[in-house]
């Protein structure tokens, strides 16, 4: 019965794949449910023969059968799920399926249908799964799966192709290993990683992910394009945050011309300096803190009094949590003769050190803190107990404490005299600093034998070894400078000087030709134009002219000035400008002519109205601590000469005659040297600024010693001269002959500086000086007569006005800031960054002129 079920399915199956497709190259397999049919019959007639003796041999082939049945049934579900794998592309699932439902399926005749379908299957399974690992360059493994499929399914082609291929170094590169290709696949990863990174804009993440791509594959060209990318984006970014930069600092320039409103209140700065909570400040704090609302004693003893301030600190020590740490430990030491004084006193609100204080007092004792306790001991009793206790001060106790400039007692009385006697005018020294007993000594505090005093900058703790009475000396000390938080200044000096200069003229220019006067014996003419005259009747300033000679030819008006002649510039401005010393007139706006008329005339009207304005600031800028001087310069090394060595003149020359000898006399032309500088000096050009600020005792006022100096090179004045010789050109005529400009050029410098000392409020501007200059000329020239005529005579007039005004403020502020850079008081209005440089109030520089030049008089 078994075995005619066996036949029937795997025929069927074996039927329907001939009319099936077969797997496609994707690995894809068609899926076979073979359902095996046990005769009921044979089954029922077997149970009826054996049915009466359940352990014979009935029974054990019963269950034989069924175990049968079962193997046959796994070896079914096996089939169906390893087609499933394959359709999932799972080969490797599929692979251990078909490797079970092969050892479950019995090596019979009956069976061999069955298993013929599964070698198949499982052969087809191995090849798929080869081709996968071949792919990840596992080919050793790749070998055994296809060798294992070719020993259970030898019929299989496929198999025994790839073993083939899998030797042609065509088909699978030798050196691909599963390192490389799990490699490629953490590169895939990190390469999307990072242009998601790219994406989002987080360049700094997808930078850093471009190179761990690099760290696995050095050679990856598609990572380096990516980091290119990232550097361009980068780029961008700070081209946009230069251009934002720029705009800021330009605006910033603009925003020191605003005139800011001062701040209206002093603010309090609370500190965060004081001692540390050692065991001997813990019970000092503690008294200062404990309040007794009443204390009242009447004839009481020294004893009575002590118990009372025992036992009610106690009870009013409300700051304290720990109820084991509460009330302060008491100690009373009498002296060798006992106490007979008494304490009568009635106080109110007082804190339990000052009534403690009292009360040793009217018993003549005194008392000290030590560790553990407060003893109070007879006014007699000298302790020499010294004890450590740690201090937390400003970290500029050494320098910024009123102690430490003794230490500095040395120090010139010039703040910016040289020091040591070497080095160039302002150079600038820091001496040594004073250490902390120098400044504790310095505010009156002894150190006896044994005692000591440390200051840790980094934690910025005073540790000192002293006795009782010492420390508590020290403890006020420090008191009185804990509201002095680490400050520094922020100082800024502004140069701001504003020039105008204004220039106006209004002129006329006449020529006029000769006529008569009164009939043909008398004629009349224009004039001439003199030695001083700018223009002549032939220049080409005249617009109406014949062969080079103008209409109207004789001048009338050259006498009156126009032009550089009328307005001379400053004498060092000319010479550093190379003015020329010919003086040059102002340019024609407009020409009459009269040609055709008896006589001839033109008139050229010379009009100029020019104005110039140069606004200059400098504002250096230092921040530094108190007592700290600070130096900033921002300048060029200028070089240039100061000695020189004379030019060299041969003292005797000749002339070479065509035979090559030398005869006397003089040539035309020797070689001379000219000067040649043999020493040098270095000017600083540029901005420079010295200063040394001390914060006033209240915290608020900055006392100020500085000297900022702008420095600008102007130019060059010459003065040397040419050396000249006597020389015949080629018609023989004599000549002059240049053999050197021989110069001697001098620089020219123009500075702005000031030295002062000030004092002024924490973020506010003082000016420190300045200059008002105006320099007018006014020219007023006419013709004597013509010029004098009511309404005419202002064509007959030349007049020019030139106004050249400047206004130079120079101006300091100062402010406190804090070790991060900000203010240590906020402005009651709006707060303004500390670049900002406040400014006076805007008055007018330039004054308007009373009335048009030219039209009027002055």
């Amino acid at each position: 019965m078994l075995s005619a079920g066996i036949n029937r399915d795997p025929q069927s199956v074996q039927d329907n794949q001939h009319h099936r497709p077969r797997p496609s190259s994707k690995g894809s397999l068609w899926t076979v449910k073979p359902v095996v049919c046990f005769g009921a019959v044979a089954l029922t007639l077997v149970s009826a023969l054996h049915a009466g003796s359940p352990d014979g041999v009935s029974a054990v082939a019963e269950r034989e059968i069924v175990r049968r049945q079962q193997r046959v049934a796994d070896a079914q579900s096996a089939i169906e799920r390893g087609d499933q794998l394959m359709d999932d592309k799972n080969f490797e699932g599929a692979l251990t399926e078909y490797k079970m439902a092969l050892d479950w399926l019995p090596d019979a005749p009956m069976s061999e249908p069955w298993r013929s379908l599964v070698k198949q299957k499982f052969g087809e399974a191995s090849v798929c799964l080869a081709r996968e690992r071949a792919a990840i360059g596992a080919y050793a493994e790749a070998r055994l799966l296809v060798q294992e499929a070719i020993a259970i399914h030898p019929e299989g082609a496929d198999a025994k192709t790839l073993l083939e291929h899998l030797d042609d170094p065509g088909r699978y590169e030798p050196a691909l290993t599963p390192a490389h290709m799990a490699d490629v696949s953490e590169v895939i990863k990190l390469m999307q990683m990072a242009y998601s990174y790219v994406n989002l804009g987080d360049y700094d993440n997808a930078n850093n992910t471009f190179q761990d791509v690099l760290r696995i594959d050095p050679y990856n060209s598609a990572a380096r394009r990516g980091m290119e990318q990232v550097e361009m984006n980068r780029q961008n970014y700070f081209e946009t945050a230069r251009d934002q930069r720029r705009a800021k600092m330009l605006n910033d320039v603009n925003q020191a011309w605003e005139e800011q409103v001062p701040s209206a209140l002093i603010q309090d700065v609370a500190s965060a300096y004081g001692t540390t909570t050692d065991d001997s400040a813990y019970y000092s704090q503690k008294m200062r803190s404990i309040i007794f609302p009443s204390v009242n004693f009447s004839s009481a003893s020294i004893d009575e009094a002590i118990e009372f301030l025992r036992i009610k600190s106690r009870d009013f020590d409300t700051e304290e949590r720990d109820p084991g740490k509460k009330g302060v430990n008491l100690i009373l030491r009498q002296g060798a003769a006992p106490l007979i004084a008494t304490i009568s006193l009635d106080l109110k609100e007082v804190p339990m050190d000052e009534a403690l204080r009292y009360i040793t007092e009217l018993a003549n004792m005194k008392y000290k803190v030590e560790k553990f306790a407060v003893v109070v001991v007879p006014l007699s009793e000298v302790g020499d107990e010294q004890y450590t206790r740690m201090f937390l001060v400003p970290p500029d106790f050494l320098s910024g404490a009123s102690g430490g400039d003794a230490a500095g007692a040395a120090a010139p009385a010039d703040p910016f005299a040289a020091a040591g006697g070497g080095g160039g005018a302002g150079t600038a020294t820091i001496g040594s600093r004073a250490t902390a007993i120098d400044v504790l000594k310095a505010s009156g505090i002894p150190f006896p034998e044994g005692a000591s005093a440390n200051f840790v900058t980094s934690t910025s703790q005073l540790i000192v070894r002293n006795t009782q009475p010492n420390l508590d000396a020290i403890e006020a000390y420090v008191d009185s400078i804990r509201k002095k938080i680490p400050q520094q200044i922020y100082i800024t000096t502004k140069f701001v000087e504003v020039t105008q200069k204004n220039t106006d003229e209004l002129g006329f220019d006449w020529l006029l030709g000769q006529f008569n006067i009164g009939g043909e014996s008398v004629f009349g003419g224009g004039g001439t134009s003199g030695n001083a005259s700018t223009t002549s009747a032939t220049s080409s300033d005249y617009s109406f002219s014949q062969d080079g000679v103008a209409t109207g030819q004789y001048p009338v008006t050259s006498g009156n000035r126009s032009g550089s002649s009328a307005i001379t510039p400053d004498s060092i401005d000319g010479l550093l400008s190379g003015a020329s010393a010919a003086a040059g007139v102002s340019p024609g706006i407009f020409s009459l002519a009269g040609v055709f008329t008896d006589p001839q005339f033109q008139v050229v009207i010379r009009a100029l109205s020019q104005k110039k304005g140069v606004d200059l600031m400098s504002a250096p800028s230092v921040t530094c601590r108190s007592g700290q001087r600070a130096v900033i310069e921002v300048i060029r090394e200028f070089i240039y000469p100061t000695e020189f060595d004379p030019p060299q003149i041969p003292q005797t020359v000749g002339s070479t005659s065509t035979d090559g000898s030398v005869t006397g006399g003089s040539s035309s032309s020797y070689p001379v040297t000219p000067t040649t500088p043999t020493a040098f000096e270095m000017r600083p050009v540029g901005v420079r600024m010295e200063v040394d600020p001390v914060i006033g005792p209240d915290g608020y006022t900055i006392d100020l010693n500085l000297a900022p100096e702008v420095t600008e090179f102007e130019g060059f004045i010459n003065y040397g001269s040419p050396i000249q010789t006597t020389a015949t050109d080629a018609l023989g005529n004599p000549t002059t002959l240049v053999l050197t400009e021989n110069k001697i050029e001098q620089p020219v410098f123009s500075t702005r500086k000031v030295t002062t000392s000030v004092t002024l409020w924490d973020g506010h501007t003082v000016a420190l000086g300045g200059l008002i200059r105006e320099d007018v000329q006014d020219v007023e020239d006419k013709v004597p007569v013509l010029g004098d005529l009511p309404f005419l005579g202002q064509l007959f007039q030349s007049k020019a006005e030139d106004h050249f005004k400047r206004n130079l403020m120079i101006f300091v502020t100062a402010k406190l800031v804090d070790p991060s850079g900000q203010p240590v008081r906020k402005s009651s209005v709006t707060a303004t960054p500390v670049e900002s440089v406040l400014q006076p109030t805007v008055t007018p520089l330039l004054p308007a002129l009373s009335e048009p030049v030219g039209l009027g008089s002055p």
